[in-house]
């Protein structure tokens, strides 16, 4: 018999997942009170348990999982913990570190991109405001309406020329 916080540290479970299904449990004889009046489970229940996780987790995960064979359940698998969680910082260590330089290496490539694309900018900018400088001086010489000297001027042309020359080019 086990208590329910061994049998959740093993599973790796709250305990409170082990306590909503208390009355399943108890129905099917895998939770009893023992001596003292706490709830534990049995062998069974721990194998139940342990089954009913695994196809739990088969389902939302597409890789088959294998059931943990001798898990430690028992005091020693406070001992068992501490010596993994050492090996378990160093990886953790390790793997951060590479997730930290694969960030960087993204961060420096979009910053690249983007100094890029602000260099595009610019040079579309410009080329923008040139064409459309050269559209305002041809809309301005062109299709407004002349200013009076350049009225009198064109009038002073226009009477220059002979008669044939005023017919043709209006």
């Amino acid at each position: 018999m086990f208590s329910i916080k061994q049998v959740a540290n093993s599973l790796q479970m709250s305990t409170q997942a082990i306590y909503k299904q208390k009355d399943e449990l108890i129905a099917k004889g895998y939770m009893e009170k023992n001596e003292q009046g706490n709830w534990e489970i049995t062998d069974n229940g721990f194998n139940y348990l342990q089954d009913k996780k695994i196809k739990y987790m088969q389902q939302y995960n597409n890789q088959p999982m294998q059931p943990v064979v001798n898990q430690p359940i028992k005091e020693d698998a406070k001992e068992v913990e501490e010596s993994t969680t050492n090996i378990d910082i160093v990886t953790d260590d390790k793997v951060a570190n590479i997730i930290i330089n694969h960030y960087k290496e993204q961060l420096q490539t979009i910053t690249n991109q983007l100094q890029e694309m602000t260099q595009q900018r610019d040079y579309f900018k410009a080329k923008f405001e040139e064409k459309d400088n050269l559209c305002n001086q041809y809309m301005n010489s062109h299709l407004l309406p002349p200013t009076e000297e350049e009225g009198e001027r064109m009038k002073q042309e226009s009477t220059k020329k002979g008669f044939l020359a005023r017919l043709f080019n209006k």
